[in-house]
């Protein structure tokens, strides 16, 4: 019999565990970052419940909005290249997409990357980048020598308020409300992006949460002056991603664990962290510890009857634990794939089941089923 040289394969794919008397149930929703623009909607025994078969490879993610139409983040393979990993993250296009697969409406940005969210108010709020000034780039700290972008740019981080007309109505910038010195990039990232954000969502009084995987910082940010409110860093984080709020004012956040100054084990952790005294009040790690690792990706939701859902994005792991940590139902992404543009890259190579992120949701949130 010929072996499946493929690793992840030869574990097995699909429902791996369920435990239906502890689990919330409900339907997953998760993108193979990997694929053509497909997203799979499944239910809790892992059997496909819907398919959107979309026209434009992922820009990492898509979610159900509330009235259940699609929120997708395509990826524009005709936008600008930047520098070579900019092709695997950058994102551009971002539509809501009803059921049958029809573009209700969209909007494009040829610098966005890595996450977008709709606001209460129906605008978006989207991660871009723009070139630093040379005064600028000169104070960042951090980062591999000489790994700037061609020319010796480095691009800044920059979140925008957009209309679905494309009108920018509040623009954020890293490099005027962040001290370079205090966020220096992890010396093992490239300095061609600083601070290298990965998150951006609401929080319920109508701030914003960026996180910055390259300098394992979060942060909280004012509406009104742009000024940072409580901060989260590297002496708890470890290249961080989907930090945001819970309803009690928590932050909850998928710790990756990659370079974490504590250990020399690498190992994921999902921490529940009170930003008013930055005391974390909540863990979940696999025992040991090193069984549970996505060196990048990956996301963290808390579910209405305690339990959290979990996506070890890297291995297209989902999985769903309980408060005490006890794992109710596991899953692996089956769909494999193969990265374009960006091919090269040693994250990028060989065909992949990866999710940037992964959600879960109720009967009653999609309301066409």
């Amino acid at each position: 019999m010929t072996v499946d040289q493929n690793t992840l394969r030869r574990r097995g794919l699909g429902l791996r565990a369920h435990d239906p008397a502890r689990s919330w149930g409900g339907y997953t929703l998760y993108t193979p970052i990997a694929g053509p623009g497909d997203v799979h909607l499944i239910d809790i025994e892992g059997k496909p419940v819907h398919t959107w078969r979309l026209p434009h490879p992922p820009g990492r993610h898509a979610q159900l909005l509330a009235n259940g139409n699609l929120f997708y983040q395509g990826k524009d393979t005709g936008g600008p290249s930047l520098f070579p990993i900019w092709d695997v993250y950058h994102g551009g296009i971002l539509q809501e997409i009803a059921p049958d697969g029809t573009v209700v409406r969209e909007v494009r940005h040829p610098y966005h990357h890595h996450d977008a969210s709709v606001l209460r108010n129906g605008n978006l709020l989207v991660l871009g980048v723009e070139p630093l000034a040379p005064a600028d780039a000169a104070r960042i700290r951090g980062g591999i020598p000489g790994s700037e972008a061609p020319g010796g740019v480095i691009h800044g981080d920059v979140v925008y308020e957009l209309t679905w007309d494309g009108e920018v109505v509040w623009r954020w910038a890293a490099i005027e409300h962040l001290d370079p010195e205090r966020t220096p990039l992890n010396p093992h990232f490239a300095r061609e992006h600083w601070p290298m954000a990965n998150t951006v969502n609401e929080l319920r009084d109508g701030g914003v949460v960026v996180g910055f995987r390259s300098a394992s910082t979060a942060v909280a940010v004012d509406r009104a002056d742009g000024s940072v409110r409580w901060r989260i860093g590297p002496d708890v984080l470890a290249q961080q991603h989907y930090p945001h709020e819970l309803p009690d004012g928590n932050i909850l956040v998928f710790d990756n664990g990659t370079y974490r100054d504590t250990t020399s084990v690498p190992y994921s952790r999902v921490v529940e962290i009170d930003p008013a005294d930055g005391r974390t009040v909540w863990t979940y790690e696999d025992n040991p510890p090193q069984n549970f690792y996505s060196p990048y990706m990956s996301s963290a939701q808390r579910l209405p009857n305690g339990n959290t859902f979990i996506a070890e994005g890297s291995f297209g792991r989902l999985f769903e634990v309980t408060p005490d940590g006890d794992v109710v139902w596991e899953f692996v992404v089956p769909e494999f794939g193969a990265f374009g543009r960006g091919v090269g890259l040693e994250s990028s190579r060989g065909a992949q089941n990866a999710v940037f992120r992964a959600y879960r949701y109720s009967a009653e949130q999609i309301p066409w089923l």
